[in-house]
């Protein structure tokens, strides 16, 4: 009997032996696919994803994380004070973001310098390894989790820097945006686009005017002393009145209307967020009271705001925001598949991007030479002032 239940145990375990290793297997093929997948798709696109994705980790984990990280024994002790729902929602999108901006910072940091298609760099940690990449993410997501809440605040203050360094950049990008539209249309020498134009142009200024209007009635009302909320939106309203003068002058070289537009209309959005983010108790936002009306229109804003700031990501890292050439583009998959097929002499486009998809490819004959055709360094830098921007906004 012992005998026979020996064997039946080495059989048992024979056969999870079994198991376990088809398992693993069928994982490492499953993982090797999405790798040859996501090599055929622009970069730009997949980190987009990717950002976009831990964006969406934050904001669940804003409202359904208490649970969970109230059994973290390092987290939520805080002398003196209870943690309320609230501080552990802002902790846990706090520990997203820094997950988000450690990976981004780190590829920023990787590529320093990276200015040629034929540099290592460009194949393995750019445009290949996702597999490798996308376990690296998850990791970077998971180890805030594990760090006292002392470095998280200290986090906290350094994304507060970022966040202002993010609306900088976010700003040349919109205005870059502005004067691209203006020439597009103009170039199109037709009555049509002009008026298209003049329409848009008095569209945006008229928005602006009115949103300013209601915020001097809605952040400023009667029989209360609301200074500083009138001092804020009397600076963002006079500059930009200033400016858009300005930009018709024939001192403004190549000096137009709708980029001035599209500017003071990001200017007076910026005001309206500000002030309405005061405290729903705050005397002078009344409309403070208003705030839950709807979980719709937050998901709305929060959608909005996430394909903004991606936006916003990947135009500063387009070619021809820094001047390179507009046909180079992304120069990712399809591109590098059709350069490697034709430079190996007859191979598909799809046995190409399989062979990019590979972490030990060599022979630097099959992969596109030149130079790269926007800074990738500086590319996945802006994706970690993002994430801290949202982080700041989320909060």
């Amino acid at each position: 009997r012992r005998v026979a239940r020996g064997s039946e145990l080495k059989m048992q375990a024979c056969a999870a032996y079994c198991i376990g290793s088809a398992c693993m297997t069928a994982t490492c093929s499953c993982c090797g696919s999405l790798g040859k997948a996501v090599s055929s798709i622009s970069a730009r696109a997949m980190y987009t994803v990717i950002f976009g994705l831990g964006m969406g980790i934050a904001v669940v984990m804003r409202d359904y994380a208490k649970p969970m990280m109230m059994e973290i024994p390092w987290i939520g002790v805080v002398p003196g004070m209870q943690p309320s729902d609230e501080w552990f929602g802002q902790s846990a999108v706090y520990r997203v973001s820094l997950g988000n901006f450690m990976f981004f910072g780190g590829l920023s940091a990787m590529l320093l310098d990276c200015k040629t298609r034929s540099d290592p760099r460009d194949r393995h940690i750019h445009h290949g390894s996702w597999t490798l990449k996308l376990a690296a993410w998850a990791l970077c997501v998971i180890v805030p989790f594990l760090l006292p809440d002392g470095f998280i605040d200290a986090y906290a203050w350094l994304a507060r820097l970022g966040s202002g360094v993010f609306l900088v950049v976010q700003m040349v990008i919109l205005l870059d945006f502005a004067f691209l539209w203006n020439e597009t249309w103009v170039a199109r020498e037709h009555v049509g686009w002009v008026v298209g134009l003049l329409g848009s142009t008095i569209a945006l200024y008229a928005g602006s005017v009115t949103l300013v209007a209601f915020m001097y009635e809605w952040y400023a009302p009667k029989g209360v002393d609301c200074g500083r909320n009138v001092w804020l939106i009397t600076t963002s309203l006079v500059p930009c009145v200033l400016f858009s003068a300005l930009s018709t002058h024939p001192i403004a070289k190549e000096g137009s209307l709708l980029p001035s537009a599209v500017v003071t209309s990001y200017c007076v959005y910026l005001c309206y967020s500000a002030l309405a983010s005061e405290p729903t108790e705050y005397r002078c936002n009344p409309r403070g009271a208003y705030a839950g009306d709807g979980k719709a229109s937050e998901v709305a804003s929060t959608v909005l705001t996430l394909a903004s700031v991606a936006y916003s990501a990947v135009r500063a890292g387009s070619s021809d925001f820094f001047g390179g050439t507009l046909g180079d583009g992304d120069g990712d998959g399809s591109s590098y598949a059709a350069l490697s097929g034709a430079e190996m002499g007859g191979g598909t486009d799809a046995d190409a991007a399989d062979a990019d998809s590979e972490d030990d490819v060599g022979g630097a004959a099959s992969y596109p030479n030149g130079p790269v055709s926007y800074s990738y360094s500086f590319f996945h830098f802006i994706f970690a002032l993002a994430s801290m921007f949202l982080a700041m906004l989320m909060t």
